[in-house]
């Protein structure tokens, strides 16, 4: 038995995220469709993230089984013929049976993009959330502060009806820049609980127009109530850009 790891990128624009839904398109699911067409038998994809409908990935990990001796390089070449244009498989290795895309993760960094000027530029268009009126850097960036460390965060999730899950998550680090018309947020944490990371960055934006303190993330945090927090940033911006194994900076 063998353990193969791969290393995809892809444009979550057109499927309704990572996770297969029956008779929708998402991002396991053609990868899976890809893999059994080349190997010729059922596979169990497991992905270290579920992303979200329309959310990108530049270092989303999945790992799989198989009994075929086939050359990795060669299956590398087969997938990514099969696959569509705006999935790729970047990387493939042989790791150990143990290892589990999402078990074995030590920590994951996001990174969510801002497109900030008068003007929305085609080039940005499902890559981006266009923001067309000044933001505070440092405003957000003290309102971030209180984001780091661990938190209870139910105030920043979606909250599942069919399980209870612990919302308590912790925040390694955050980072807000501006290079030209981009401003990148950039989050480090052992794992996000989902819409986590889309809600904060809607807060810091809140923050970042003016419409509340930064102080006002504390009390958000606080309440541990998903009304106290605003509205979800769109998925356009969002991406998956690492996930670590062992050499998590954290």
């Amino acid at each position: 038995m063998r353990n193969i790891k791969l290393i995809l990128e892809y444009l979550g624009t057109n499927y309704y995220g990572w996770q297969f839904i029956p008779g929708k398109p998402t991002v396991q699911g053609k990868v899976v469709e890809a893999l059994e067409t080349v190997l010729q038998h059922p596979v169990k994809l497991t992905g270290a993230s579920r992303t979200d409908a329309g959310v990108h990935a530049l270092g989303q990990v999945a790992n799989f089984k198989t009994e075929k001796e086939v050359e990795l390089p060669r299956l590398q070449r087969a997938l990514n013929g099969l696959l569509p244009p705006d999935i790729k498989v970047v990387d493939i290795e042989e790791v150990s049976l143990e290892f589990d895309a999402r078990r074995s993760a030590k920590g994951k960094r996001y990174r969510y993009r801002i497109f900030n000027r008068p003007i929305p530029s085609p080039f940005e268009y499902r890559r981006s959330w266009f923001i067309p009126f000044d933001l505070d850097i440092d405003s957000m960036r003290e309102a971030s502060r209180y984001l780091i460390g661990t938190h209870d965060f139910s105030s920043f999730y979606k909250k599942d009806r069919k399980k209870e899950v612990n919302t308590v998550r912790e925040v390694n680090e955050i980072q807000i820049e501006r290079n030209g018309h981009l401003i990148e947020f950039v989050f480090y944490g052992r794992s996000f609980l989902r819409h986590m990371v889309r809600v904060m960055v809607a807060t810091l934006i809140e923050v970042g127009k003016g419409e509340f303190p930064p102080s006002a993330v504390k009390e958000i945090l606080e309440t541990k109530d998903r009304s106290a927090a605003p509205y979800l940033a769109p998925p356009d911006g969002l991406y998956l850009e690492k996930v670590y194994y062992g050499d998590y900076p954290y």
